[in-house]
């Protein structure tokens, strides 16, 4: 489920690049052609820049809010609930619970 959201996320700023690709392109071209000065340009990407990285970093917040309600909703394990899991069983089984049982294979 997160992946999904990351993904979108991702999604979301590659868009945004190339919008900020397209504006810079448009905005050089003006000034070759005089329409705009080079200083006036500047302030256009600047605070497009601003304006992103502040609509960003909204975007994350709401975004990880709603991850964490959809996680709360469907119950999803959290990765410590699942170190508590693991810790438990090793208890149980009578071996000295690890400080990370969880491993992921790396394939060659």
């Amino acid at each position: 489920m997160q992946d999904l959201f990351k993904k979108f996320i991702y999604t979301g700023i590659g868009f945004i690049s190339i919008t900020a690709e397209t504006l810079k392109n448009t905005v050089e071209k003006l000034v070759e052609e005089s329409k705009l000065s080079s200083d006036e340009g500047k302030k256009i990407l600047d605070e497009f820049t601003k304006n992103t990285e502040a609509k960003k970093k909204e975007f994350e917040e709401q975004l990880s809010k709603i991850v964490e309600k959809v996680t709360a909703r469907f119950k999803f394990v959290t990765e410590s609930d699942l170190q508590e899991v693991i810790k438990r069983i090793e208890v149980l089984e009578g071996k000295e619970p690890a400080e990370k049982t969880t491993k992921k294979t790396v394939k060659a």
